[in-house]
Order: structure tokens, then sequence, then C-alpha cells
């Protein structure tokens, strides 16, 4: 069924090669949905070919498939798996709605923008349990604490990157316009290590890195948690065309426990994790990789956090994530509906049994 939608900024989260994240595509598009019946039917004994759409270039962010896919554990399921890496001019969202995708990884953010704008997609898995953005600035800066961003120069990806930062700023009653100098953020961290910005946004598990393995100590740097401060909104996630799950749920079943054991791997050794990453993309370093994997592990799987629960999704910080969209991005008419429709654990509930 087609449907004729709003235009809407899509936040997309894109980096350079050695960035996870975080840039936009704008669109305005009429989601357009293939047929939804399986080509990947189970024949003889035959493998399910199932393609999962990642949201960037291989890397230790995407640690728990590639686990899942070398030790084979897709196969064991009988699922031969495709992983198709992402880049600038992919879109997750579009390819699992319109069928060149059957499964994708995307944030939770996006998620919700291309679903308020009517496409039938469905989360089925919360890979992050955590935020992974930080803040970051020199202490000679003097940003002590995020009241410090006052009068500051603060650089952000935006896209739709910019929402935990805009929640952080509102928290400590900071006018992004008036209290201090919101500014673009590159793709390297350069503008930070030059000076040319007071402070500047990081993933934990990339660019943080990048700015350590560039010679700058951490003694030297202070960092803004955006889960500490009780503004973080969800990330990597697992989605699906709604349709297509219910017509496939055996498979859906099968391919979350294969996923959900090469996480659980990948997070009790993150070090085999980043090298098997590695070997299926040498576009960055082994020790980055591994620095990475490391990270990713603390978000997948956090300190006190149940193993056995890893892709759950927990409806109070997917609604969290939700509210302050819909506080921060100007283009949402209503805040994002979380109900059974558009986030699920049915399947996630049969694939951990």
């Amino acid at each position: 069924m087609k449907k004729k939608l709003l235009a809407l900024g899509l936040i997309t989260v894109l980096m350079g090669t050695l960035f996870i994240g975080c840039g936009s595509k704008s669109s305005e598009t009429t989601p357009t949905k293939e047929t939804t019946k399986t080509e990947d039917t189970k024949k003889d004994g035959a493998l399910e070919k199932v393609k999962l759409q990642l949201k960037w270039l291989p890397q230790s962010q995407f640690m728990g498939y590639y686990v899942a896919a070398e030790k084979g554990y897709y196969k064991e399921e009988g699922i031969d798996i495709e992983i198709l890496p992402g880049g600038s001019d992919i879109i997750p969202e579009q390819n699992v709605y319109n069928g060149a995708a059957n499964i994708g990884v995307t944030w939770v953010s996006s998620l919700m923008t291309y679903q308020a704008q009517g496409y039938e997609l469905q989360e089925v898995a919360q890979m992050f349990q955590k935020s992974g953005l930080l803040v970051a600035s020199k202490k000679a800066t003097g940003i002590n604490s995020p009241k410090d961003l006052a009068g500051k120069k603060v650089a952000n990806w935006f896209g739709g990157n910019e929402y935990e930062v805009l929640a952080l700023l509102s928290k400590y009653k900071l006018d992004k316009n008036k209290d201090l100098n919101l500014v673009q953020q590159d793709f390297t961290m350069d503008q930070l290590k030059e000076g040319s910005v007071d402070a500047a946004s990081a993933m934990t598990y990339n660019e943080f890195g990048l700015l350590l393995e560039s010679g700058i100590s951490k003694d030297d740097l202070n960092v803004i948690n955006m889960n500490d401060e009780g503004v973080a909104m969800m990330e990597d996630c697992l989605f699906v065309n709604s349709e297509w799950a219910s017509k496939n749920e055996d498979l859906m079943v099968r391919f979350l426990r294969a996923s959900i054991k090469g996480w659980k791997d990948a997070c009790k050794d993150p070090e085999a994790a980043g090298k098997t990453v590695y070997d299926v993309d040498k576009s960055v370093s082994l020790d980055h990789q591994v620095y990475m994997a490391k990270e990713v592990a603390k978000l997948a799987s956090p300190e006190g956090f149940d193993a056995s629960k890893i892709g759950q999704i927990d409806m109070k910080a997917i609604k969290q994530t939700g509210d302050f969209l819909k506080l921060y991005n100007p283009d949402l008419a209503k805040t994002p509906v979380v109900d059974e429709t558009t986030f699920t654990s049915k399947y996630w509930d049969k694939a951990t049994k």
C-alpha cells in the first residue's frame, strides 16, 4: 500500500571511514514497498537467505553480527547471512522498507523519524543499552560540568545527533542560541585538538579513542556522559519491515537467536571480536577495532547487566528517546508512537527462551 507522506528531515548518523557516526541526508520521499512475500523460502534443508543492512562500514560497532557469521551461528539456524555494509548514500530504513534488505541496524531516533513519516518499520531488538555519546573538552578550557559550557564554542555533527546535546543544555537552562556557540563538527576531532572549539561530541567507542590515539592523555580531558546526566537517547537497534517479519516469524526468531549468541561472545572476548571485524575490512587499524570492540561491549552489555538479556528493549529508555526527539525536532508533528506496532519484544522473547 502506497502512502503519500509529509517530507521530513532525516536523522541518519553517518561518519567517515574512521568514524561511526554523525552526518545526515535529507530526503523528500514517498515510501514505496516491494512485495512482502519472502523470496527466502527454506526448501529441502537449504539455507534461507537473510540480508542484514548495517548503518555504516564494517567496524566493531557491529561486531556481534560478524562474530555470529564467523562462528557459523547463522548457518546453525539454517540462515545464509549477507551482511551489507552501510555508507553515506545508504539509508537502512529505506532499504529495509523497500525489500533491498530484510533487517537493518539504525539508531532509535532515526527509526522514529521514519516511523513518523508512515514507514511501517518495527524495532525488534535493542543492541545498545546505553548511549555512547560524550561531550569532550580539554581540562584547560575549564569545562568541569555542563553548566560550564556557557560562553563556550561547542561542536556537534547535527543531522539529528544534536538532540542529546540540546537536552543537556535544556537541563542546565542554557539557551543554544544565546548562552553558547553551537557549531558544526567535522568528521575528525581536529577542531578540539587544535583548539578551534572548546568542546566536541565524541562516541565512546570511536572519536574519544581517536583523541587518545593522537597522544592526548585521558587525564587532560573532561567528559560529559549523557547517561550520567539522564539525557541519553537510544542508539543501535535492529528493525524490520513489520509485514515481512510477521510473515517470517520463525526466520526472524532464528536470526535473533544467532545474533544474540554472536553478541554474547563478542562482549565476552572483545579482543577476538575486534580481530574478526578487522579481518573483514582492514580500513582501520587492528588496535582501533579492538579499542572499539571493548567500548561497544560496555554499551551492549554494561557493567551489572545480565548478559542473557542482550538485545532486550527497555521501553522506558525508548520513550525517553521519543520525548527528547519531539522536544528538539521541530519537524515532528507529534510525539513518536511507542507501542507494539513500532517496538516489539515478541521475537526477542521467543529467541531467548
